[in-house]
């Protein structure tokens, strides 16, 4: 919650350096790693992990975004960083893979400044 707590128009700069350190901390454990990994394992489980992981996002969120479709809005941000992160930590390879972290928080937060309404 203190990721999202602060100046809206900071929140994709919050957002960006907190998946970027969570990411590197985790060892490979990460809940989006996990949900990555489930839907190669096992599609039911990483149905269910997908939508713990969208409620508990839409519940921080509505603390400091109001708005329609905001459930559609943190749906796009969970895509777009689930898509990062099988690049950079499952795949392994492109661009994203060879930023340093610095480089890649840069990279994020433009794409996360505006998501889509």
């Amino acid at each position: 919650m203190a990721e999202v707590a602060g100046d809206p128009k900071s929140l994709p700069t919050r957002i960006a350096r907190s998946y970027v350190r969570r990411m590197n901390l985790s060892g490979g454990n990460d809940s989006f790693v996990a949900l990555l990994r489930a839907v190669a394992a096992e599609e039911e489980t990483a149905k269910r992990l997908f939508a713990a992981m969208q409620e508990d996002s839409v519940e921080i969120y509505r603390h400091i975004r109001t708005g329609p479709k905001l459930e559609e809005r943190v749906a796009s941000v969970g895509a777009y960083l689930i898509g990062v992160t099988f690049s950079r930590f499952i795949f392994r390879s492109g661009p994203r893979a060879s930023m340093s972290d610095e480089e890649l928080t840069r990279h994020l937060v433009p794409n996360l400044r505006s998501p889509p309404d």
